[in-house]
């Protein structure tokens, strides 16, 4: 398949997806319609499915944007090699949103009018995501958001929201924190709209186990400055901090806050501790405790094939959250298209109303829940080991939770 780079509106970064066969099958991608539910039959698609995959390569949350695409480079190049979609290897075309929704906007726009995508994969945040869903509603086309976020803005659109939620990453962590810490917790977040509505849920569970908030603090994205923040946190002197603080901020914050002697003593979590975070904090977050559906812990045979093949071909650094379900993604993607055996875009997006695949993070299929369009995850409690493995020390199952479409 040949390689392609799209022109550049308003100087936007293109990148260009390497079309080369990965040799080996990896992880739960497989050449079954469907992995790990019944087989559909053969469909044979008229031409590649085109997919657009968007994503913040540049600018403040582009730790992660560049995470999601590596997860979903492999990911692309696993299923291609495994025979495809429909008896085509997949067709999909990459380009930056540097986390400006107008700018995803642009871009999603392009995919769907000028190059006729299938379907859009991406991006970060939730103003970004926001944007995505509202012109993929408007157009028909199927839209999957491999980033963990909220649900509401989504609901009855054409989204599958394939991260985990807020119920999923508070849940289980705000009563662990509360039991083994204490129960004054300290609330900080990024200031945009999924750290807000993280938090609100956190609230919501420390409410219930009887604790208390002691203070909340955003900062806007591209903060460079955080001492009166740490300042702010060390007088309120927290039992937890609980921090939805992301992108290249998330770093920053954890830097400062070692050097400023705040860390590695207090007990720090939340999404601040992904591990796509972790080898430019090291060890100042060594010991924390983290909420996460997948860690390199995780003991499947998907996964052992899975992490051998990312290792391989990104080095040894501790595998993103936000890559590994953009790898899986299509799972998912391969199940809908071929389970609705056509490429047309309402058909595709309604075949993922209860679609199940088998995926590297459990030996039981997930289901894509057919009112919310959520996926539920297992979930665990893990800590951070020097080196950055989460190692599982709590495996807490599937979480119980409110989502629902109704008055949205």
């Amino acid at each position: 398949m040949s390689e392609r780079r799209l022109p550049e509106p308003n100087k936007m970064l293109s990148v260009r997806l390497s079309r080369r066969a990965f040799t080996q099958a990896v992880g739960g991608i497989a050449a079954t319609a469907v992995l790990g539910g019944p087989a559909f039959a053969a469909f044979k698609g008229p031409r590649p499915y085109k997919i657009g995959f968007v994503a913040p390569l540049t600018g403040p949350v582009a730790p992660e944007g560049s995470s999601m695409q590596k997860g979903f480079n492999l990911g692309l190049d696993t299923i291609n090699a495994a025979g495809g979609i429909a008896g085509h290897k997949v067709e999909a075309i990459t380009q930056d949103t540097q986390a400006v929704p107008a700018v995803c906007g642009t871009v999603v726009k392009k995919f769907i009018q000028e190059e006729k995508v299938d379907m859009i994969v991406g991006t970060i945040t939730g103003d970004e995501e926001e944007v995505a869903s509202k012109i993929c509603a408007a157009a028909g086309v199927p839209v999957l958001f491999p980033e963990a976020g909220f649900w509401y803005k989504f609901c009855n659109s054409t989204t599958v929201m394939l991260g985990e939620n807020s119920f999923d990453l508070c849940a289980p962590l705000v009563p662990f924190m509360a039991e083994k810490f204490g129960k004054k917790f300290l609330l900080i977040g990024s200031d945009f709209s999924f750290p807000h509505a993280y938090l609100a849920v956190a609230k919501r569970y420390i409410s219930q186990i009887g604790g208390s908030v002691v203070d909340e603090l955003y900062a806007p994205l591209g903060t460079a400055d955080w001492s009166s923040t740490i300042a702010k946190i060390k007088s309120a002197k927290p039992d937890v901090i609980f921090s939805g603080v992301v992108g290249g901020d998330a770093i920053g914050f954890v830097k400062q806050a070692q050097s400023l002697g705040l860390l590695p003593d207090a007990h720090l979590t939340g999404v601040n501790l992904q591990p796509e975070f972790y080898p430019a904090m090291g060890d100042a977050v060594d010991g924390q405790y983290a909420a996460v559906r997948y860690s390199e812990d995780i003991k499947t045979a998907a996964n052992e094939k899975f992490k051998a093949a990312y290792h391989k071909k990104y080095g040894p650094a501790p595998i993103p959250l936000v890559g590994t379900t953009a790898y899986y993604s299509f799972d998912f993607i391969k199940a809908a298209v071929e389970k609705a055996g056509t490429y047309d875009k309402k058909a595709v997006f309604n075949a993922f109303k209860g679609i199940t695949a088998r995926t590297i993070l459990s030996d039981k299929p997930l289901e894509v829940d057919p009112d919310t369009m959520n996926i539920r995850y297992p979930m665990y409690i893990t800590q951070i080991q020097k080196g950055g493995l989460y190692k599982i020390v709590k495996d807490v199952g599937l979480i119980k939770n409110d989502l629902k479409c109704e008055g949205a």
